[in-house]
């Protein structure tokens, strides 16, 4: 007589203990039936079948690996799972072991018909689960409908009577308090700080944050008028708060919400979007301010040097930093002999970073990691429960690359096909040859036409530039690996420089191909532009 074990599973929607009397009760008199001995039972006891993070049920998987049993007898299928997914991935697990899962409820053959018939009601089980879950959202949304609570921590000021939000007497003063405060035009911070010197947590009992004070001045359960899924549920809370109050606090907020984008817009900035901090690679946004004696100026600021990244690169001065760019451009790139070796080198650079070689060195990779990836697939079914998450972010690390991968490929084809010239690259730069570097305009054109992206460091700037036609923005992690030192570009493109001297002297400038791109590195001292 073949061996075999029992699972059962309720999952406490609507059942009982006894749901697994009943189970094992069914189940042994359809073992007996069919000439089997019930050598285990598997239980688990109020756990949804939609998820694999039950107990004996993975402890049964592993037990099927020692083949003491031939099948796993369920009640009925959606006993096993009520996911597809898991019950074609364990089934599997279980067929490679010797061992076959059966209903003694629905009597599925091994016929196509059969096959089919277990298909169908794995579907329907996943179907209940889907519409169980419609179900509980639309039991939430008539409960809110009705005028009661749905659960969960009430917010700051109340306490929950009856279903229904009322005025907790010891918190209640907190709110109106934030909201006089911030009317009066006290910052949140300043609100933060007074709070939390007098011991007072949010509702969750963590430490206030801005993110818990937006919570309470947006939230219009104050005025009695809270929200579910954007329709206002009359009868719910008792108002905290007068309309006159709550209203001219959201004014307040739209005010100052709006204030730091109009002090921008009174400055263009032309390196928006283009210049990049150096020590950390996030990009460098356009800020204005004012000096002690009250006149404004604009700045480039690390966006990183704002919690909670507080980068320590110093602010770069607008009109300085635009200037300097287009000055060195027209310095070291755009002049007749520069013109001239530069349009060598990128043709030369171009040729090897796009040839049918590189193509064929990224499909190789490609394979590569199709392989692998396959290998996963395969190792997934095997796998035991601990090893299935980290199987699970290798093969998106790998799904990721292979993205990437792909994409280089179809740029790549595209790009090998297109022949470049030592003219049509000389063409190109001379139009930006002549012009004014103090003129807005033409400062204007360069860094819109010819300036790729600039990164700034602490000692040093570092300008990439379009030939013919633009690229996207040379990567943070593309430049980590580029040469720091002119002597370490000196084997790659040191023949640009007119003096051709390889040493370490810091004023020298030096260039550098990064992805095929030109870039021009400027040493700096004082920490930023212009010192």
């Amino acid at each position: 007589m073949p061996n075999a074990v029992i699972y059962a599973r309720y999952s406490s929607h609507g059942q009982t203990e006894q749901s697994i009397e009943g189970q094992l009760h069914d189940n042994y008199r359809w073992a007996e039936q069919n000439g089997m001995t019930v050598v285990a039972e598997y239980i688990d006891r109020a756990l949804t079948g939609t998820k694999d993070q039950r107990p004996d049920f993975l402890r049964m998987i592993d037990d099927a690996a020692n083949k003491h049993f031939e099948y796993v007898i369920v009640w009925k299928l959606d006993r096993f799972a009520r996911n597809r997914y898991d019950s074609a991935i364990y089934k599997s697990k279980l067929k490679k072991c010797g061992v076959k899962v059966v209903s003694a409820m629905e009597n599925i053959t091994d016929s196509p018909e059969g096959i089919i018939l277990e298909g169908l009601l794995e579907s329907m089980a996943e179907y209940y689960s889907a519409n169980l879950s419609e179900n509980t959202i639309r039991g939430k949304r008539e409960t809110a409908a009705k005028g009661y609570w749905n659960g969960g921590h009430p917010p700051l000021g109340y306490k929950i009577v009856d279903r229904k939000l009322v005025e907790d007497e010891k918190t209640a003063p907190i709110v109106r308090y934030v909201f006089e405060q911030y009317a009066k035009g006290e910052s949140k911070a300043k609100v933060i700080q007074h709070l939390s010197s007098k011991g007072i947590k949010s509702v969750t009992g963590g430490e206030l944050t801005y993110s818990c004070l937006n919570t309470v001045l947006r939230n219009q359960t104050y005025i009695g008028k809270p929200t579910y899924n954007g329709e206002v549920i009359e009868g719910l809370a008792e108002p905290l708060l007068s309309e006159d109050l709550f209203w001219k606090v959201q004014e307040q907020i739209k005010k100052r919400s709006i204030a730091p984008g109009a002090k921008k817009a009174k400055a263009d900035y032309l390196l928006s979007g283009k210049v990049f901090c150096g020590e950390c690679g996030q990009n460098m946004i356009g800020m204005c301010g004012r000096s002690k004696n009250g006149s404004q100026y604009f700045y480039y600021k690390c966006s990183a040097r704002r919690f909670p990244f507080r980068c320590q690169k110093k602010n770069e001065r607008k009109e300085i930093l635009e200037r300097f760019v287009v000055e060195q451009t027209m310095q070291y790139i755009l002049t007749p002999e520069q013109i001239e070796n530069i349009s060598c080198a990128v043709v030369k650079e171009y040729r090897k970073e796009f040839s049918d070689a590189k193509v064929s060195e990224y499909q190789a990779a490609l394979s590569r990691i199709e392989k692998e990836l396959d290998k996963l697939v395969d190792a997934l079914v095997d796998s035991p429960k601990v090893a299935r998450q980290k199987i699970y972010d290798r093969m998106e690390s790998l799904g990721l690359q292979k993205a990437d991968l792909e994409d280089c490929i179809k740029k790549l084809s595209v790009a090998s096909k297109i022949s470049l010239s030592e003219k049509e690259v000389s063409d190109w730069m001379w139009q930006f040859q002549d012009g004014d570097p103090s003129d807005i305009e033409f400062q204007r054109r360069i860094i819109d036409l010819f300036v790729n992206c600039v990164y700034v460091y602490h000692d040093r700037v570092v300008i990439f530039y379009n030939i013919r036609g633009g690229r996207r923005n040379v990567q943070y992690t593309d430049i980590k690996t580029a040469p720091d030192t002119k002597s370490e570009a000196a084997s790659g493109c040191s023949f640009l420089n007119t003096s051709a001297c390889p040493d370490e002297t810091k004023n020298e400038h030096w260039y550098i191909f990064v992805s095929g791109v030109l870039g021009l590195v400027i040493p700096i001292t004082g920490g930023r532009v212009g010192k």
